[in-house]
Parts: C-alpha cells; structure tokens; sequence
C-alpha cells in the first residue's frame, strides 16, 4: 500500500506570515492529517545548525513519522561555471543533511538554461552526476523534479533523456503530477522512475475532490505501476490552507485505500 506524507510547502503563505513553523508543521501532519511520513524542504527550515537539526529528527521519531524524503532548490543551468559550482555544492549540503535525518531520498531541480538550450544540458547533466556521486557514497538516492516553469524538465523525454545519460542506479524523479505539460501522457511513462510522488492539489471541492487534475486516472496508472511509495502532498490553491489539507489528504488517504494499492 502506498503511504501518505506532505511537505510544507502546502502552508506556504502560513510560514511566510509566521503563523506556522516547521516544528509546528510536523505535529500536524502527525496529529490533524494523519500522515505516515513527512518531506523536509530547505524553505521553512529556520536553521541548520546542528543542535537545530537534532530537535527535528527527534520530534520525528517521537511523532512516529519517517522523514522519506529531504527536498532543496537548485539550479544547475546557470550561465556562470561558478554559480553552477555553488549550486552543486548547495545540493551536497543538503544531500550530508538528508543523511543525519536518515531520509533515504534527496530531491533537487535540474533548473532553466539561462544560455544556449544544448550547451546548457550538458553542463546540467554534468552537475548532475556530480551529485548523484555524492548521493551514492551516502548510500542515497538524488531525485530530480520535473518542475517544468520552462526548465530542463518538462515532459517524460525529458527525464528519459537525462536517467540515460547520467546511467547511475541512484538517480530516481520525484513525480509531480501537476508540472508535466502534459499530464498524464508523461506520468504513465515515468512513473517507474519515481523514488516518490508530488500529490499536486489546486483547486478542491467541499469533499476535498481535485477538480483541476484526475486523481482517479492518477491512481489508476500508479496502480498499474504497482508504485507503492510515498505520495508527498503540496497545496498550491488560493483556498485556505489548513482547511484544504485536511479535506485533500483525507480524501487522497480514501482514495489509496478505495483501491487498495
């Protein structure tokens, strides 16, 4: 059976207002949305410090949720060679942070050329397998999003492209079902890459139904792929936060057991 976590990005506009903290955040998903698991982001994260990081892993264990995942942003197709370096330096602090936590997955962006389209592939696949290398050496798994917004990544041949060239065992996707330009075409033919889901919710209705995307055709390729990981939650709708989880994830949670995969 697959398993349901969140990260919070969801309650965006609640941590940029300081209303909510990351702390805060994991009782929540423990304790109002029933959450089996929890994906830790470089936004809202108030310190790296070690003392900082212990708290979190311990309020996770306490909670009795498993940090399956450990997400930053990055971006590997800057123009200048030193900004790529820092980028891929970045994604390595995260990758040492996600090995403290014990998460078993590190999420990252293959970014937007901000040059030539094909010299800039290059380069990102480069940057790519540098981190990947590092990932392995930490017995971890690097995931690249397709977070599309006109990047690197925006159908299934694009992912197809880069698992072949970077040809590493530890080199997985995040699947968002919400960022492919075409939807579901491209998540039927990645989904066996996925290390874990982004369970995109928008736009719900009172019984915390997605109206903008198909989750009943999602669950059935997810089904058909015998996908049993994490679906990681991520609100990105105009509706009230802490109101559209709990519908969202309730009605996800349904769904999972509804079809029993």
């Amino acid at each position: 059976m697959m398993r349901l976590g969140s990260n919070i990005w969801s309650f965006h506009n609640s941590v940029n207002s300081g209303k909510l903290n990351q702390l805060e955040w994991l009782k929540m998903c423990r304790e109002e949305l029933d959450h089996d698991g929890v994906e830790i982001l470089d936004f809202g994260t108030p310190e790296l410090t070690g003392s900082y990081l212990k708290k979190l892993k311990k309020l996770t264990t306490d909670l009795h949720l498993e940090i399956y995942a450990v997400s930053c942003g990055s971006n590997f197709g800057k123009a200048a060679e030193k900004e790529r370096k820092e980028q891929v330096e970045y994604v390595n602090k995260w990758i040492d942070i996600g090995y403290f936590l014990g998460a078993p997955v590190v999420r990252y962006f293959a970014g937007r050329p901000e040059d030539n389209r094909e010299k800039m592939w290059r380069e990102m696949v480069r940057c790519t397998k540098l981190c990947v290398k590092y990932a392995e050496a930490k017995g971890i798994v690097l995931a690249v999003e397709n977070h599309n917004h006109n990047g690197f990544i925006q159908t299934s041949k694009d992912v197809i492209k880069l698992s072949k060239e970077v040809k590493s065992s530890y080199f997985r996707l995040c699947l968002d079902t919400g960022n492919f330009r075409d939807l579901y075409a491209s998540i039927e033919k990645t989904v066996n890459l996925a290390a874990f889901v982004h369970a995109k919710l928008y736009d719900l209705d009172k019984d915390g139904i997605e109206k903008r995307l198909d989750y009943e055709r999602i669950f059935k390729i997810l089904k058909t792929a015998d996908y049993r990981g994490y679906l990681s939650v991520e609100f990105e709708g105009e509706d009230d936060e802490f109101s559209a989880m709990k519908r969202g994830c309730a009605y996800l949670r349904k769904m999972m057991l509804s079809l029993s995969v």
